[in-house]
């Protein structure tokens, strides 16, 4: 079976009936999704960007996915080393006043309206699946399904990266209310696959070696206290995060010559997941574009 950037590759040449269904993945986590902004961007660049079947964003990540989705990853780059975006998205001193830490209101409904205008209605009529978490039953839910119009597509946006505590309550969309969907799906392979995905390249925002841990204890009783009171059905999900992230990490292994994966070097920059310091995202940016970018794409010949 053909690797995935061999499917892509032919698609590109304009071979797209050997019955192969390829997604894109794009992983999430906050500032770090800076290294899957340049990524993405990269496979635009290198003519990718009509290529795959479904492109699915988690978290941060369905930022991402939607500016590749509208054929705008390269432009999408900006706003991640612009200082005025930055600092009106992501400010820890709002906490003190009871507002959120990041600010995805102010993002979605006036950066990508007015300041980086996000062409909602091409992201609706691509093959765009944002993940969030069922704030009810915590259940991983691709969003899909409930954007109906344009203006579904920054609400879905802002569902899937509502972060517990930092980003404010959960979001309803279609009657329903959502939070970050990392937190039950850090990478969606496990929905992507139940869709009938037979191909994956996934962005991954975290070197190999890095090793999920728990939060410190004072970190995890406040997203406790704030689960139960906004988001009871999640608090399974937050408990099990880390087991779960193994469960995927081996699902992924375990396909085999069927998915790529692009990371984050072991050496790569620190980034955390509220940083607004823009020289380092600057080189996260460099630093995913050049993963993806320095990898010569396959023959078809």
């Amino acid at each position: 079976m053909a690797d995935p950037l061999t499917v892509l590759t032919r698609r590109r040449d304009g071979v797209r009936d050997d019955g192969s269904r390829v997604a894109l993945v794009v992983e999430g986590g906050g500032s770090r999704a800076t290294y899957s902004a340049g990524m993405a961007a990269a496979l635009e660049d290198q003519g990718f960007g009509d290529c795959f079947d479904a492109v699915y964003g988690v978290s941060a990540g369905s930022l991402n996915a939607a500016w590749f989705t509208a054929g705008m990853a390269r432009e999408a780059m900006a706003p991640w080393v612009d200082r005025s975006v930055m600092r009106e998205t992501i400010n820890p001193r709002r906490l003190v006043r009871g507002g959120p830490v990041v600010d995805l209101a102010h993002l979605v409904e006036h950066v990508y309206v007015d300041e980086f205008p996000m062409p909602f209605d091409r992201v609706l009529a691509g093959p765009f699946h944002p993940m969030a978490t069922d704030a009810a039953t915590g259940a991983s839910v691709d969003l899909r399904p409930l954007l109906t119009s344009p203006v579904d597509v920054p609400r879905a946006l802002r569902a899937s990266s509502t972060l517990p505590v930092l980003a404010g309550p959960p979001v309803t969309l279609g009657g329903r209310r959502f939070v970050d969907g990392g937190l039950a799906e850090p990478v969606a392979v496990h929905t992507a696959l139940a869709a009938g995905i037979t191909h994956l390249v996934v962005l991954r925002t975290h070197a190999a070696e890095h090793v999920p841990a728990e939060p410190p204890g004072v970190v995890d009783l406040i997203v406790r206290r704030w689960l139960r009171r906004h988001a009871p059905g999640v608090l399974g999900p937050w408990r099990d995060r880390v087991a779960e992230a193994g469960r995927t990490e081996a699902v992924l292994d375990g396909l085999g010559e069927r998915v790529r994966q692009f990371r984050p070097p072991a050496d790569a920059p620190a980034v955390s997941r509220t940083s607004t310091d823009l020289g380092l995202l600057g080189e996260a940016l460099e630093v995913g574009y050049a993963q993806v970018s320095t990898i010569p794409c396959p023959s078809t010949d």
